[in-house]
């Protein structure tokens, strides 16, 4: 089913929202996907994340792509083969030949209008955001060469897919080309107070509402059946992000900004929140038990 278009953006605007980014879930929902994960691992998949983690769990490196964001992930709304008049201003001036250690990876995934997941961050010359598109290749990565990679990039990559995967089950972190750039960065009043949406999703609704422990998490959200999981992991990251962009779309589309929430909001949202949490777990526990296999 295909969305209906709300209000033309242009370009500017669009490269201007490509370069907003926030905490995706918090630390408590993304330690809840990966403690989900964790639970519908292989003994395969356990045994080489737990030699690579040094005995770690998921959960506990949920958050590290979030806390080393500057070091290891950075939105910069470019890739070096963009063209001049697609990149922001700043952008336009930063010296390439500066050398750092970090690569420009959106913690948000980008699809059209029939929810559809580029497999690129380059879309005609314009960086677009695609964690899916990274989660893919960091997982070819692992998956050929895991044994023979340096320690440390190691363990970066895997945290960068436990966060990605997170981020990518956010409502929040999901850019619904054409008519919808902002990820939720705008306010609504709530409770007679104005609200950024994506703040809320970003943690809040779990510190107001849902104050307990992810294990405590992972175990309300975690209810599906074994036949419901088969159906949830079919496919690759690229079907993943359609169906969480897919899912997520009632809780996007629902308010704009200027728009009350409801007293009820956070009840209202339950379904959706306990279901992409949920999904997330599932998912990416399948991304590590076919990297593992």
């Amino acid at each position: 089913m295909k969305r209906t278009l709300s209000m033309a953006i242009v370009a500017a605007a669009l490269l201007l929202m490509n370069c907003v980014e926030s905490a995706g879930w918090g630390q408590i929902g993304h330690s809840t996907i990966a403690q989900v994960a964790q639970d519908h691992l292989t003994p395969k998949a356990q045994k080489a994340l737990s030699k690579y983690l040094d005995g770690l769990p998921l959960a506990i490196i949920a958050s590290d792509a979030d806390i080393y964001r500057g070091q290891w992930t950075v939105d910069l709304g470019f890739i070096p083969t963009n063209p001049q008049d697609a990149r922001v201003s700043f952008v336009r001036n930063f010296d390439f030949s500066t050398p750092l250690n970090i690569s420009p990876w959106s913690h948000s995934i980008t699809v059209d209008m029939d929810f559809n997941c580029y497999p690129t961050d380059n879309l005609d010359g314009a960086y677009i955001n695609n964690a899916a598109y990274y989660i893919d290749n960091l997982s070819k990565e692992l998956k050929e060469n895991a044994e023979n990679m340096d320690p440390f990039e190691r363990y970066k990559a895997i945290a960068i897919i436990v966060h990605l995967m997170g981020d990518m089950h956010c409502p929040m972190h999901i850019v619904y080309l054409p008519d919808n750039v902002v990820k939720g960065h705008y306010f609504v009043e709530y409770k007679g107070k104005q609200q950024d949406m994506h703040v809320m999703w970003d943690g809040k609704i779990f510190d107001d509402y849902y104050k307990w422990s992810f294990l405590d998490m992972a175990y309300l959200v975690d209810t599906a059946t074994p036949k419901q999981i088969a159906e949830i992991i079919k496919g690759d990251v690229y079907d993943y992000a359609e169906s969480s962009a897919r899912d997520s779309w009632p809780a996007v589309s629902a308010y704009k900004d200027g728009d009350s929430l409801p007293r009820s909001y956070a009840t209202d949202i339950r379904p959706i929140l306990f279901q992409q949490l949920r999904n997330g777990g599932y998912r990416l526990a399948a991304i590590f038990n076919e990297i593992f296999k």
